[in-house]
């Protein structure tokens, strides 16, 4: 049962991150860094084995870039916190999800 909760706070976790990075204005880069986002979205009512690490795996990259952009440009300080924490929570909810599953990501 705790591993339903973990997907639906994983799934509403990717929902805020790609609210947030349509937010200000979407252009052709940010629709084409939603694209991710709302194809691991559109396999969340039913996941496949390993779609926690997926999810894992691809948050790093928008982590990374939020951060960035929080030190680099404070104009846009609220839509880039909310993308950096939106992805953290992302992240975790995902890695405990594959974990009360029980699923291996060696193989």
């Amino acid at each position: 049962m705790a591993a339903k909760y973990s997907l639906i706070i994983a799934a509403s976790s990717l929902m805020v991150l790609l609210a947030a990075l349509l937010l200000p204005r979407p252009s052709t880069l940010s629709l084409l860094a939603t694209l991710p986002v709302a194809a691991l979205l559109m396999t969340a009512p039913k996941p496949p084995p390993r779609w926690g690490g997926w999810v894992a795996v691809c948050m790093i990259p928008y982590v990374c870039v939020a951060v960035g952009e929080l030190i680099a440009n404070p104009a846009s300080r609220a839509n880039s916190t909310l993308i950096a924490v939106s992805s953290v929570c992302a992240f975790f909810a995902a890695m405990n999800y594959v974990r009360r599953t029980g699923t291996s990501l060696r193989r």
